[in-house]
């Protein structure tokens, strides 16, 4: 699948901002707090339409006379770089929206 074309990258923007409008309706999130966080959601569908372009990219070079010899590529080092922020924006955004999901254990108050 190519994706080199800005046309093909608004597209994947659009499906996934679409795809997490949706989800984030069906969770029941308030149309107010969606509507706050409109273009944070937009950002993290940028980021995801990043990650999409370069995923079939090489991350690592061999030196084909020393296969132990490695080199990582610009599309490996981006990969980490992008796929960090796409991680903390998802977690951020989701505990905005959705609340904290994971509930206190009583049980843990004995080990503090």
């Amino acid at each position: 699948m190519k994706t080199n074309t800005n046309t093909t990258k608004q597209q994947i923007v659009d499906k996934e901002y679409n795809r997490l409008i949706n989800k984030y309706k069906s969770a029941n999130v308030d149309e107010n707090k969606l509507a706050i966080n409109d273009s944070w959601i937009r950002k993290v569908a940028e980021l995801f339409a990043v990650l999409e372009m370069i995923k079939d990219l090489p991350s690592i070079i061999y030196n084909p006379k020393n296969p132990i010899e490695q080199q990582e590529t610009a599309a490996g080092k981006a990969r980490v770089k992008y796929m960090a922020q796409y991680t903390s924006s998802m977690q951020k955004l989701n505990k905005d929206l959705l609340g904290s999901i994971v509930e206190q254990d009583d049980d843990l108050d004995d080990y503090e």
